[in-house]
């Protein structure tokens, strides 16, 4: 029993890991955003000032799509992405930059944030009100679906995807944004 070593063997999940470690969505985040932003730097000296928050706006949705490779979430940003570059690079020909922040898909996250804060007041100010009958079932089921639909909004790409990959999409989201926000607020504070 002495001579014998213990074997110890490894157990894989029958489902690939989900959420992305934090160390690795880190380096490659930093990878991809810090030569973005130098080049941008470097090359828009003179350039307005809406032009430059829009580019930088798509280099940060950019870097966040190269660094969570791999999600439904990701892909339908990227496919935003591309198509808004494509949009904007054949009518102008030019780059991305532009002082239009309607059309901008990185503005459409601010948009579902401020329906969803519409949606969420009205919710809040009808729970307090909601009458003790038989249309509690229906009001819940009601506040259930217009909380989805919420939900749907806040991830890229969540109007394609049923209850429960949107559910495993936006726990992979928000880590990944927390994990964007902490590398945003490290470069911000090594460069004021």
């Amino acid at each position: 029993m002495e001579g014998q070593a213990a074997k110890r063997r490894r157990v894989y999940s029958i489902e690939p890991k989900k959420v992305v470690e934090e160390a690795v969505f880190t380096r490659n985040y930093m990878n991809y955003l810090v030569p973005a932003l130098m080049k941008i730097k470097a090359g828009k000296r003179s350039s307005h000032c809406c032009e430059i928050q829009n580019v930088v706006k798509h280099e940060v949705d950019m870097a966040m799509v190269f660094s969570a490779q791999g999600f439904a979430w990701s892909n339908a940003l990227k496919a935003n992405l591309q198509r808004y570059q494509n949009e904007h690079s054949s009518s102008s020909g030019g780059p991305i930059i532009t002082s239009n922040n309607n059309n901008n898909p990185s503005n459409s996250s601010s948009k579902s944030i401020k329906y969803v804060n519409k949606d969420i007041k009205g919710e809040e100010y009808e729970d307090g009100f909601i009458n003790n009958n038989n249309n509690n079932n229906n009001n819940n089921n009601n506040n259930n679906n217009s909380k989805l639909r919420c939900l749907r909004r806040l991830i890229p790409g969540g109007e394609d995807m049923c209850n429960e990959q949107m559910v495993e999409e936006l726990e992979s989201y928000i880590s990944c944004l927390k994990m964007q926000v902490n590398v945003l607020q490290y470069l911000a504070d090594k460069n004021c």
